[in-house]
């Protein structure tokens, strides 16, 4: 069992007492010394010792001292006590922690000594109840941020995401606040809107989530990751069609909230080619040459590893390869497969309802990009949906159109999905992530499942979201 000793007086002190009382302390042994009766709690316990005389009374005080103490806490009504009482402490034990409220910045020093600043804890604690700001652990961890809970507003870009589908680094979703319950997330736990997030990181790091969270949709590729990044391969593909893609990806790089567009060029061939690459190197392009010839899954794994990628852009042949498809499953962020047709007259977004239930968690992401790349948004049903799920997933986008002030169109094909997406006009299709894609065969025949089937709708750019 460890001693405490509580030099108290005041308002303060009465009301630590109190809690003192009411708080599960049978593991400490406290001695109180106090001057005025009336800040001694109604009930006791037989492990509060109460001595009545003068705190800063030197000799009365060092008789305590005969015992061994492990803390000694100061909450005093003035200055004059309050310093008095801690030199007193100091010269009695020079090696016991002393903490000390103060309300009049005090200029105490030494050794184990913790100053709590009364004004500044009372500034927080109405601070804590702003809209808007970020609320913060001051008495658990290292009390200087690095906890911190967050609400998470209905039209914030982390509604309805997965938690495994959130880039982590340097921070942890700890814990979900949910009616009045707590939830303990794994990489499935669906955010809800009005959930408390419960956060543990980087105390700065842990500012720009917050930042994060509270911004309304718009902010794609967040929260994925930071920057864009584009995929060149000289061998592979024609000066002309390396422009496409350039020129696809600074247009996406001009209307998504991206802080920087990366593109790698791995085996440079045409000098020409390079140069007109390089013309766009700037403080938000990075254009980044490989010169040793190494192959190009490892560029890939080792880029993913040092940048922030929220967004891959990819040529779509290269898409078509399955170790391509492989890799960038297994890095969980989305990717946008570039068709040869001219991105900036896109003036649609396409998304395929097939009856995977993984759709309703992309959703937030599909509303996101349609309004950042203000293209209209059409939902296509297949011909042959009947069911309670396909209605309730309709309600579903129905309320987010609501939430975002975004207008939704929804078709049902006439035929299958298949025909019916290559009739329209190129566009962007949205797609779930899923396993489908990555194991799809274009020699499968009797499948019309668009998601198996992204190859024959290739006249269309894909966006591909994992889930």
């Amino acid at each position: 069992m460890q001693r405490v000793l509580i030099l108290a007086d005041g308002i303060v002190a009465k009301y630590f007492l109190r809690r003192l009382v009411k708080t599960f302390i049978s593991k400490n042994e406290y001695h109180i010394v106090y001057t005025d009766e009336e800040i001694l709690p109604k009930e006791s316990k037989e492990n509060l010792h109460f001595y009545h005389f003068d705190p800063t009374s030197f000799i009365k005080l060092s008789k305590l001292f005969s015992k061994k103490y492990k803390e000694v806490i100061i909450v005093l009504a003035t200055k004059i006590d309050t310093y008095a009482s801690f030199k007193n402490v100091r010269e009695l034990d020079k090696n016991v922690t002393v903490i000390v409220l103060d309300r009049w910045n005090l200029e105490l020093e030494g050794k184990n000594f913790i100053r709590l600043d009364a004004n500044e804890i009372l500034a927080s604690r109405v601070e804590d109840h702003l809209p808007n700001v970020p609320v913060v652990a001051r008495n658990v961890g290292l009390g200087i941020g690095d906890v911190m809970e967050v609400l998470v507003p209905i039209g914030s870009s982390y509604v309805y995401r997965h938690v495994g589908s959130i880039e982590q680094r340097d921070w942890r979703i700890a814990a979900i606040y949910r009616d009045n319950r707590i939830v303990l997330p794994s990489s499935d736990t669906m955010i809800l809107p009005n959930d408390i997030l419960l956060l543990v990181g980087k105390p700065q790091i842990l500012l720009e989530i917050f930042k994060s969270i509270k911004r309304e949709v718009g902010q794609f590729p967040m929260p994925f990751g930071r920057d864009s990044y584009l995929f060149i391969d000289m061998e592979k593909n024609r000066p002309k069609r390396i422009k496409e893609l350039m020129l696809g990806a600074i247009y996406l790089h001009s209307k998504l909230k991206d802080k920087k567009l990366i593109v790698r060029v791995a085996n440079p061939t045409d000098i020409k080619t390079l140069e007109f690459l390089r013309s766009y190197d700037s403080k938000t392009v990075e254009v980044i040459i490989d010169y040793f010839y190494r192959p190009s899954l490892d560029l890939l794994q080792n880029d993913f590893k040092v940048h922030k990628i929220g967004l891959f852009l990819v040529p779509q042949e290269l898409f078509f390869k399955k170790e391509y498809r492989k890799l960038l499953y297994l890095f969980a962020k989305p990717v946008i497969s570039l068709s040869s047709y001219p991105f900036e007259k896109v003036k649609e977004v396409y998304l395929p309802l097939t009856g995977n239930p993984s759709v309703e968690n992309i959703s937030s992401i599909l509303f996101d990009i349609a309004i950042q790349l203000k293209l209209k948004l059409k939902l296509y049903e297949d011909f042959q949906s009947n069911s309670p799920i396909d209605m309730r997933l309709i309600e579903h986008f129905e309320n987010l159109a609501n939430i975002f002030s975004k207008p939704i169109e929804i078709k049902k094909a006439k035929t299958n999905l298949i025909r019916t997406l290559r009739k329209e006009p190129p566009s962007l299709l949205v797609y779930p992530f899923s396993k489908k894609v990555v194991k799809a065969n274009p020699f499968n025949l009797f499948c019309t499942d668009p998601e198996s089937l992204f190859y024959k709708l290739s006249m269309h750019h894909q966006l591909f979201i994992p889930i």
